[in-house]
């Protein structure tokens, strides 16, 4: 289990970026509110739901709109895509969730040491990179949150070829948001969770908490984050409108 202080340190986080108090988030409660601070001027409906509590952001326009599909449900009801799109009245959103948001501290990693995992440090190993780029989707890329330039990036080698790779962003909280790419052809085979295994162990080594993000759909992605002792301690879920006519 993470430990106390990383749970009030990751949801005094959300509760910043949400503009809630601290105390809103450990005590079963429904909050439908507009957009404010770091949501303000966001082009959708952002919900976020820790097992207890459920926060419902929104443009002005629709936070009525939210108050009455939502009245009289419990904080997990709430959290539902069919029951908030409804409020939207049009077809026009894409919806991006629910989403696994788990963090881990050095009190409950549980670490996979592998020797064909490696930092990859010289120019001429970050071009064997590019063959594992073209293998994959840009999307699948750009949620690997690797940079050509910016360390570290941690790659796992298999066939004399590099089959997963990773690396971390930095947030604003200053928590690490680990990213993992593998090749379609090897999946299922061990080679991204030791890939995130070494980045989960580096990034502690610094002290900082280690943030793993994905869609629960991805089933086998979330069961890596568990299988290192990830917890899931948030779920979200965004509507973002294809129209922003949607707004006015």
């Amino acid at each position: 289990m993470v430990q106390e202080t990383t749970r009030d340190h990751v949801y005094r986080n959300w509760a910043e970026r949400l503009e809630c108090d601290i105390s809103d988030m450990k005590t079963p409660k429904l909050i439908v509110r507009q957009h404010s601070g770091k949501l303000e001027g966001y082009h959708g409906i952002y919900c976020f739901y820790n097992g207890s509590t459920c926060v419902i952001s929104a443009p002005p326009k629709y936070v009525p709109q939210i108050n009455i599909a939502v009245s009289g449900c419990r904080p997990d009801e709430a959290f539902d895509v069919k029951l908030l799109a409804r409020s939207l009245n049009s077809d026009n959103y894409q919806v991006i969730g629910p989403a696994f948001q788990g963090y881990v501290d050095c009190g409950s990693f549980i670490e996979l040491k592998s020797p064909e995992v490696v930092e990859l440090v010289t120019e001429k190993s970050l071009v064997l990179l590019q063959d594992l780029r073209k293998s994959c989707s840009e999307t699948e890329w750009e949620h690997s949150n690797i940079e050509d330039h910016r360390q570290p990036i941690i790659a796992r080698f298999y066939d004399e070829k590099i089959v997963a790779a990773g690396s971390w962003s930095v947030e604003r909280s200053g928590f690490l948001s680990v990213g993992i790419i593998s090749h379609p052809d090897y999946r299922g085979n061990g080679h991204a969770k030791a890939v995130v295994s070494a980045l989960t162990s580096k990034g502690l080594t610094t002290g900082a908490i280690m943030h793993y993000q994905t869609l629960k759909s991805n089933t086998s992605s979330v069961a890596i984050a568990h299988s290192l002792g990830y917890k899931e301690l948030a779920c979200t879920l965004a509507i973002k409108f294809s129209n922003l006519s949607l707004l006015k």
